[in-house]
């Protein structure tokens, strides 16, 4: 979500390395291609573990990222927040880089604690609209969808389609201007991308909003892309989260 393509900024997004990641911790439903996915996110986590543990006694935070990274992306949630935890306590410097630490505390309840780790990420990438979503959800789910529009945090500039439409969707209303923008992009290059984020944060939205139905179908829509990227994994996390 965030290199300035996914969710935003890169600095400290070399350290996570690309690898590819396996099963969620929630009830499991099936997603094209899903033995496939399990296999990349159990070789993710069985490389990166390997990585950590020829570090014996003196982890780095990179190594630990790495590890949370692909634990996250499998749905193994609560052992990705361990892992980015100890990384933030080996270099606290990198905590307002690490937006996927906000997404693991968000799966684990942790609202609050999600809500302040986006805000600290917006210090450093101030421009991206799902940086600015997810927030909004944290609070939402901490306390209510009212309270959470009254803190939108800004994040103008964010040119990734349906991205504008999605933050101007946050205070309220209908789901049209974002499925408009999607529907512009048909025919193009862009368009598998921007129907996948467009389904993604209409389901995140509708979650927000206490509407369960209208995000399970959005965000299972999201999750069967053929995608395999970070947020394409987290999608696949969430749908299972709502079942």
């Amino acid at each position: 979500m965030f290199a300035v393509t996914r969710f935003g900024f890169a600095v400290f997004v070399m350290l996570v390395g690309q690898v590819l990641f396996g099963q969620t911790m929630f009830g499991r439903r099936a997603w094209s291609d899903d033995a496939a996915h399990t296999a990349r996110h159990d070789r993710a986590i069985t490389i990166a573990t390997e990585l950590l543990q020829s570090q014996k006694d003196s982890p780095t935070a990179s190594a630990l990222t790495r590890l949370g990274d692909a634990l996250l992306r499998s749905g193994r949630c609560q052992e990705a927040v361990k892992n980015f935890e100890t990384a933030i306590q080996l270099s606290p410097q990198s905590e307002p880089y690490l937006w996927q630490h906000g997404i693991a505390l968000f799966f684990v309840g942790r609202y609050d604690d999600a809500r302040e780790l986006f805000e600290k990420h917006r210090l450093v990438n101030p421009h991206d609209v799902e940086n600015a979503a997810w927030h909004f959800l944290c609070v939402a789910k901490a306390q209510d969808v009212d309270r959470a529009r009254k803190i939108l945090l800004p994040a103008p500039g964010d040119a990734r389609i349906p991205m504008e439409e999605v933050l101007k969707r946050l205070p309220g209303g209908g789901f049209d201007e974002i499925r408009s923008a999607v529907a512009k992009t048909e025919g193009t290059r862009d368009h598998a991308s921007a129907a996948f984020y467009g389904d993604f944060y209409i389901g995140l939205i509708a979650d927000a909003e206490g509407n369960r139905e209208i995000a399970k179908t959005h965000l299972e829509k999201a999750a069967a892309t053929d995608f395999t990227h970070y947020m394409a994994d987290v999608a696949r996390v969430y749908a299972n989260h709502l079942q």
